[in-house]
């Protein structure tokens, strides 16, 4: 059982009641003036007579509709990853963009996972693989669906790789600093192809970076990898191939990854039946906070539609 630590789990304040915190004798006191005490207005409050004054009808009271805005899209840094996601959600709706990212977010790369162990957290991503395969199968084409499941299995893994940093975050191997242009496309970030130069070409200016950056900060550690790179653009340039290869070999590596099989062959043909799927998955693995996962099929059964995921909820006042 994982102890947390976090803001979740501060003790709530006890409320003690107004009756607790005065003594026999000041609520016998209070009692006796009660009685003594006449009330502000004596008379009746009511409409008078012959007013002309009819009642009023009763009031019809409209539900509240609250809707959030668009989810923010969610990038990794790793260009074949988030470009091939991008590719796949050109021309379609914003609510199918808000159920791709959304998954991305809080099934596969969540930063807070506050009261979840580590088989929860793997059977959440394992959930989130088989909600973008719905949704693959509802909403794209076979051309589409493949590419942007692969991509969507790789930072899955991603995920599944992640470490805790304490008994509630996660830190995963994601860029922090992401090359984005105008259509929503990633470049990559030539800085890691002029670091692996440096290691590789040039081990003592490699270990003055490092020291720098422990030292110094990002900030001077970065002007110096780019002021070396500019002076040695042919050792990165006669270094390409082989960096190429290492990406290459790190990306084989990744889809090794063993995904979580609890709810691996979900029923994707109907809503209904991938909500009775996942339910039925569940039921035959006890050892799970049912609790949990039980609430976001609730969550899923009540968006209205084929989406997973809606942005407007409406609630209405009791009578």
């Amino acid at each position: 059982m994982i102890k947390c630590t976090c803001y979740h789990s501060a003790p709530s304040q006890a409320i003690t009641s107004w009756r607790d915190q005065i003594t026999p004798e000041q609520d016998a006191k209070i009692r006796e003036e009660f009685s003594s005490k006449k009330p502000l207005n004596e008379k009746p409050l009511a409409l008078p007579e012959n007013s002309g004054t009819s009642p009023a009808a009763p009031v019809k009271r409209k539900p509240i509709v609250i809707e959030t805005g668009p989810v923010r899209p969610v990038h990794t840094g790793y260009a074949r990853i988030d470009n091939a996601i991008t590719d796949a959600l050109k021309g379609k709706s914003q609510e199918l963009k808000d159920n791709v990212y959304k998954i991305i977010r809080d099934d596969f790369l969540p930063h807070n996972v506050h009261g979840l162990e580590e088989a929860d957290r793997l059977a959440q991503i394992g959930l989130g693989v088989e909600k973008a395969q719905y949704l693959a199968d509802q909403f794209m084409d076979d051309k589409t669906k493949s590419s942007f499941m692969e991509a969507m299995r790789s930072i899955a893994r991603i995920g599944t790789k992640g470490t805790r940093i304490s008994d509630c975050e996660m830190d995963y191997n994601v860029k922090r600093i992401i090359q984005i242009d105008g259509a929503g496309y990633v470049h990559e970030d030539h800085s890691e192809e002029y670091l692996y130069a440096m290691e590789m070409k040039a081990p003592k200016e490699y270990e003055t970076y490092k020291k720098l950056k422990e030292t110094s900060g990002d900030t001077e550690a970065a002007f110096f990898m780019v002021r070396w790179a500019m002076k040695n653009l042919n050792l990165i340039n006669g270094n390409r191939k082989n960096y190429k290869e290492k990406q290459e070999e790190q990306y084989e590596k990744l889809q090794k990854v063993e995904l979580d099989q609890t709810f691996a062959r979900t029923d994707t043909t109907s809503k209904e039946s991938f909500l009775a799927s996942i339910r039925e998955k569940l039921q035959a693995n006890k050892s799970l906070q049912i609790d949990l996962f039980l609430k976001q099929i609730s969550n899923m059964t009540k968006t209205p539609g084929d989406y997973l995921f809606g942005r407007r909820q409406e609630f209405t006042a009791r009578a």
